[in-house]
Order: structure tokens, then C-alpha cells, then sequence
């Protein structure tokens, strides 16, 4: 079966194309983030013409890298949400097209459920793990067992990668934040300064927006942001704040008896956090599980792998789909 994947949840449009479970072909990604770092942040008109201008040349692409046809294709999967409405409808229109013109079948993708399942492109899925998903717009601790899926943890405010933008914007370093304070974050002392861990009603939840403050209260404190202290900084805030995902992390998969962690998002490519959930997970006999570093932004072929799933349980899409910019997790293949 040769599926073709279609992401357009927000500042990529990417089409990638799977040939069963295991074979990669093609994933071909083109980014608007260029366009939205004069901004500071994902502006969604820009996103969703950038959507609008890419998609046919990326689908193209795609065909022509993977060596096969429009005929070839046997399953055609989108992401539906969650996501930017504008962008999500450009992606769900063109699947919808594209189906109806193959005759071949449909199936919508919750994109958050793909990012977990871009660890399982030549593998097998665990019966039962514990998923983190951490990205610019969600963060959360999921459930995986008997087919079905939980959150059992989630943050109650900013998302992990958001909290990075801002206080990137606060240190002034541009847009986006995490690639650059994990980069700074090598050189200053995680040690300068101390970040306070909030407490939830729920343990698993998180809360980022106060470490945001306490870092602009920081900033604010300074005659000069000097290079020594975005550095000091970056490290203090990165080791927190990992720490606060890991130890979390960690404690649902104790506490529900699951011996293997999923990890996925684009958070998931920081060097800190891997690092330290591969650590622990050595240390305390867990397995985990973290894409490779292609596979941990927004991409076509985790929507492939993930729309491959949906459809072996038997479930099908028509010209009836919509895209849902808030859609959840519900459980289920």
C-alpha cells in the first residue's frame, strides 16, 4: 500500500509518501517560517497562503523523489487538526480533491497522535506507553492501552514550546525560541538562577506561564541584557523547565506500571531533553522512544504512518470531512 500524507496544521505544508508501514519514499517539507520571523511569532494568514501557494508544488515533489504516480497511491491521509483553520482547510480541501479524482480513500489525522507515531515508522508499536507530546502549541502526558488513548496530564496554560518563543522574545533572540536558548543554553551556568516549580491540582499537569514571567522580571532587572546573561538564563530556564517534562514523565509511566515512553512534537528535537530522557530511562530500566530529527516537526509521512493505522481498524473519511481547528485526542486506533 502506498499512502500519501498531508500536513498543513500551521507553518509547514508537507506531503510525504510511505510504501507500507516501514518504507519512507519521499517527505518533502516546505516552511513559511521566513516569512513570520519579521513578526515574532506564526502570523496565520501567512501560513495559510503559504499553505495555499505550496501545496501542489510539494505534492509534485513528493511523487517525483518517491519514483511513482498519482495512480500508485492507495490511501490518501490529511491532517484535519488541530491546528490554524486556515491552513488546515487548505490541506483538507486538496486531500479531498485528490481522492475523489484517484477514487482512493480518505481518512482524517489528529496530527498530535502522528507525532507519536513517527517512532513507529520500522517498528512496531508497544502494547502499552506512556506519550509525551511537546510542541509549540500543546503539551501533554497520554495513555496508551488496549487500543485506547488518555491524557492524563496536560499544561493549563502556555505550551512548552510557546514559553520558549516568549522568553526568547524576552532575552531578544528572535523567532522561533527553542533552537536558539538550547544552543545558549550549552554555554551559559544552568546554575545562575533558580526557577520555582509550580504545583498543579493535578500532579501530571504543567504550567509554563511563570517561569515566563519570573524570566521577564529578570530581564527587567538588568541595566544591560548582556551576552553573559542571556546565556545563564537559557541554561537555567532550559534545565527547568526539561526537568519539569522528564520528572513528569516518568512519574506516569511509574505510577500507571508502563515500561515504554513515546516521545514526539517539535520540542522533542532539543538536545537537553533527549539527553535526559534517555539518561533516566537507562538508569531506571525504561524504553524510550524519540523520533529521529527529520520526524519531530509538523511532516507528511507521520501523517502517513498515523492515517496507515486509522484505516487497518477499519475506519474511512468522505467529502463529508472537516478540518477542526480544536480537535482532541478521543481514544481508539
Amino acid at each position: 500500500m502506498i499512502t500519501v500524507g498531508i500536513e498543513t496544521s500551521c507553518d509547514e505544508t508537507s506531503c510525504g509518501i510511505l510504501e507500507g508501514r516501514d518504507r519512507i519514499l519521499s517527505n518533502i517539507v516546505s516552511s513559511s517560517l521566513f516569512r513570520h520571523k519579521p513578526f515574532g511569532g506564526v502570523v496565520p494568514e501567512i501560513a495559510s497562503r503559504h499553505s495555499l501557494e505550496q501545496i501542489d508544488f510539494v505534492m509534485k515533489q513528493a511523487l517525483e523523489k518517491a519514483g511513482v504516480r498519482l495512480g500508485d497511491i492507495g490511501l490518501v491521509a490529511v491532517t484535519n487538526g488541530p491546528g490554524l483553520i486556515g491552513s488546515l482547510f487548505v490541506g483538507v480541501c486538496f486531500a479531498k480533491a485528490l481522492s475523489y479524482q484517484l477514487k482512493k480513500p480518505l481518512v482524517g489525522v489528529n496530527h498530535l497522535e502522528a507525532h507519536l507515531a513517527a517512532n513507529f515508522i520500522g517498528a512496531e508499536p508497544p502494547e502499552r506507553y506512556a506519550g509525551l507530546l511537546v510542541s509549540g502549541g500543546h503539551t501533554l502526558i497520554s495513555l496508551h492501552e488496549d487500543g485506547q488513548t488518555r491524557i492524563i496530564g496536560e499544561t493549563v496554560d502556555d505550551a512548552c514550546g510557546e514559553a520558549y518563543d516568549k522568553v526568547a522574545k524576552i532575552l531578544g533572540l528572535g523567532f522561533p525560541g527553542g533552537p536558539v536558548i538550547d544552543r545558549l543554553a550549552l554555554q551559559g551556568d544552568e546554575k545562575a538562577f533558580r526557577f520555582t516549580k509550580p504545583r498543579q491540582a493535578s500532579p501530571l499537569d504543567f504550567s509554563f506561564s511563570g517561569i515566563k514571567t519570573a524570566v521577564l522580571y529578570l530581564a527587567k532587572k538588568q541595566r544591560r541584557v548582556t551576552p553573559r546573561f542571556r546565556r545563564d538564563v537559557a541554561a537555567s530556564f532550559q534545565t527547568a523547565v526539561i526537568g519539569w517534562l522528564v520528572d513528569k514523565t516518568f512519574e506516569a509511566a511509574q505510577s500507571h506500571k508502563v515500561r515504554d515512553i513515546v516521545v514526539g512534537g517539535g520540542v522533542s528535537a532539543n538536545s537537553r531533553l533527549r539527553q535526559e530522557l534517555q539518561s533516566r530511562a537507562s538508569g531506571e530500566g525504561f524504553k524510550v522512544w524519540i523520533p529521529p530529527l527529520p520526524l519531530t516537526g509538523d511532516n507528511g509521512v507521520m501523517i502517513a504512518r498515523r492515517g496507515l493505522e486509522i484505516f487497518e481498524a477499519g475506519h474511512r473519511d468522505g467529502s463529508a470531512l472537516a478540518a477542526d481547528p480544536n480537535l482532541t485526542i478521543k481514544g481508539g486506533a
